[in-house]
C-alpha cells in the first residue's frame, strides 16, 4: 500500500494484482498506510457480511 500524490510508478502498478482507490470527501489530503489498510479491511468485511445475508 502506498504512493500518495504522484501515484505508483509504472512498473510497480504493472506488478499489482489490482489497484484500489479510497474516495475522499472534504479537505483530507492523504491517509497514512495503517488508516488506509483499516478502511480497506473494514470494507471487505462489510461486503462479506452483506453477501452472506
Amino acid at each position: 500500500m502506498g504512493a500518495e500524490e504522484k501515484g505508483l510508478r509504472r512498473l510497480t502498478r504493472e506488478g499489482c494484482d489490482f489497484l484500489v482507490r479510497i474516495p475522499m470527501a472534504g479537505t483530507v489530503g492523504c491517509l497514512n498506510v495503517s488508516v488506509a489498510a483499516g478502511i480497506c479491511l473494514f470494507e471487505v468485511q462489510r461486503q462479506r457480511i452483506a453477501s452472506s445475508s
